[in-house]
């Protein structure tokens, strides 16, 4: 989540208990609840990529593919359940963080608005796994959730560099603690606004795979992509998250679609999946 302000985490404990509809399992039960939709609509796409004639498409199929089906390696499941797990201490945080100008926001309410739920979480892993980058990038860390189910992807594709990027430094610290805890050591984030954390992030390329999130305005995310597109490898995947959070955001999945040098493209629930020539 790309900010103004600098966030410090704060251990002081928040009297109010949090609502039914941020525990864990509310979360899980969504998650569930999407899981067929996600699935149909990935064997859906994925047979009308299967017609292109383009190795990038198919490439995305058998990614839609990975989706739809569902399962996951022994290894790779153990290791999710155990972020799921941190994913529910989170969820139960009274700590607050301050963000937006300064303003204390409950961890757990965080977590609950802003972390990537379940279901997406695992179309970020099954995308890593596909594409095994040796470089990753993603946009707006928040509590590191996401980043945690792409590193555990890169893991078990046995290596791989993930950098996040971050707008608030107690978000990104309250991230570090919670791959410290997974041994996730190969994820770093920097902290800054995106305008000037951007630029050496994608310095440090070229990218198999980026992840565009944190900041929701359809000029800023055209404008992103086009600058992470010229830093990345051929072949390579972007994902963009809440597609269809604004009709700004709609039209920016729409440009992103067309752009000249994607040669696949797809949509899972809010994620939206291009893959560069």
């Amino acid at each position: 989540m790309d900010g103004r302000a600098g966030a410090l985490l704060r251990g002081r404990d928040v009297r109010e208990a949090l609502p039914p509809r941020w525990h864990h399992g509310v979360v899980a039960a969504g998650a569930a609840a999407r899981a067929p939709l996600l699935a149909r609509g990935a064997r859906a796409q994925a047979a009308a990529l299967e017609a292109s004639e383009s190795p990038g498409a198919h490439r995305l199929a058998g990614l839609l593919r990975r989706v739809a089906d569902g399962r996951l390696d022994p290894a790779g499941r153990v290791r999710l359940a155990a972020v799921e797990a941190a994913r529910r201490d989170l969820l139960a945080s009274r700590e607050e963080v301050l963000r937006r100008g300064g303003a204390p926001q409950v961890v757990g309410r965080v977590c609950a608005r802003a972390s990537q739920p379940p279901a997406g979480a695992r179309v970020l892993y099954q995308a890593v796994r596909a594409w095994a980058p040796a470089r990753a990038l993603e946009l707006g860390t928040c509590l590191g959730v996401s980043a945690a189910y792409q590193a555990v992807a890169q893991e078990r594709c046995g290596g791989g560099d993930l950098l996040t990027l971050e707008g608030y430094p107690g978000l990104a610290e309250r991230a570090e603690r919670l791959w410290d805890r997974l041994g996730l050591q190969r994820v770093r984030v920097v902290v800054g606004r995106f305008a000037a954390t951007l630029p050496d992030a994608l310095a440090e390329g070229p990218y198999g795979y980026a992840y565009v999130d944190g900041h929701h305005d359809g000029a800023a995310t055209r404008g992103y992509v086009e600058r992470i597109a010229a830093a990345c490898a051929p072949g390579a995947l972007l994902v963009l998250d809440d597609v269809d959070w604004s009709p700004s955001m709609a039209g920016a999945w729409h440009d992103v679609r067309h752009r000249p040098d994607v040669v696949a493209s797809a949509r899972l629930g809010k994620l939206g999946l291009a893959v560069l020539r």
